[in-house]
């Protein structure tokens, strides 16, 4: 049972790393109406005074559909349209390869 925990809170920990990557990219504002009960929890997750709970991580689902597979297994399957914002950049940061 013990390896079991530690897997889980190994999984948790990088999951909230993904969470935070996520929130460094996206305004309070498009988290929340500003002044609102959940502009001020967003905000306290943002700051790391709140712990992500699994209504933010749906919330952000819902936000980023595109990034959903990776967040909650820090994997990508372009091939299904589930990517992370590095596989994105790392697309968009790629030379045009038409063959002419």
């Amino acid at each position: 049972m013990a390896i079991i925990h530690k897997w889980y809170l190994l999984m948790a920990h990088g999951m909230a790393d993904r969470v935070h990557q996520l929130l460094n990219a996206t305004s309070l504002k498009e988290l929340a109406e500003v002044n609102s009960k959940d502009y001020v929890r967003w905000q306290s997750i943002k700051r790391g005074r709140a712990r992500i709970g699994a209504e933010e991580v749906e919330h952000l689902g819902r936000m980023y559909p595109q990034y959903r597979w990776w967040l909650m297994t820090g994997e990508v399957m372009p091939d299904k349209g589930q990517v992370s914002p590095e596989y994105e950049e790392a697309n968009r940061n790629l030379p045009n390869q038409n063959a002419g």
